[in-house]
């Protein structure tokens, strides 16, 4: 089910491939006019690892990043363990911190063209329900004098005034150099 409801968020589904895989690439369909490269599937159904459940009734998990043609995206999802509803709106403000978790010069970008973006808009996540985001960047490398990043966490304040969280990356959050990492705003999962 989860599986479904982010090929509604991407926009894409991985056609011909085994549940579970990241070998379904759907095919290219802007490529000849310059548009957007084909969306990459996410591989993991079940995201993990899990923060524990926050002081805010909130915590975080991660799909393990897919990476399609250098095109890397991994879907982020906020579960509501509290007893409260949780208000979202818009985009997450995010932070790409190294194993030490320090932050590295990192930019996020509200909005992307490489995957659906439901755009911002007010969600209120009931108790035992979810809301998620996506993040994609590309592994470039365009200038040897400056550090790859390889992040190992992402730092994720879900809304304004609300406390950040620090989710450990199900995998490398390996930007190279561009110094972007793109976010869907919220949106909540059907299930």
């Amino acid at each position: 089910m989860a599986a479904a409801a982010l090929a509604a968020v991407l926009g894409a589904g991985a056609c011909g491939s085994e549940p579970g895989t990241a070998s379904g690439v759907p095919p290219a369909t802007g490529a000849a006019t310059g548009g957007p490269s084909p969306a990459p599937t996410l591989a993991s159904p079940t995201p993990t690892p899990r923060t524990p459940c926050s002081a805010e009734g909130v915590s975080l998990s991660m799909d393990i990043p897919d990476a399609a043609m250098g095109l890397r995206a991994a879907s982020v999802e906020l579960r509501n363990c509290g007893k409260r509803p949780y208000k979202l709106n818009g985009y997450p403000a995010l932070r790409v911190l190294d194993k030490n978790r320090e932050p590295f010069d990192v930019r996020p970008i509200r909005g992307t063209h490489e995957v659906k973006d439901p755009g911002p808009k007010p969600l209120t996540v009931a108790p035992g329900k979810s809301a998620r985001f996506v993040i994609v960047w590309r592994n470039l490398v365009t200038e040897s004098t400056t550090v790859a990043v390889n992040g190992s966490y992402l730092e994720v304040r879900p809304a304004p005034g609300r406390p950040v969280l620090v989710l450990p990356s199900n995998g490398p959050l390996d930007l190279g150099n561009t110094g972007r990492l793109e976010t869907t705003a919220w949106t909540l999962v059907r299930r």
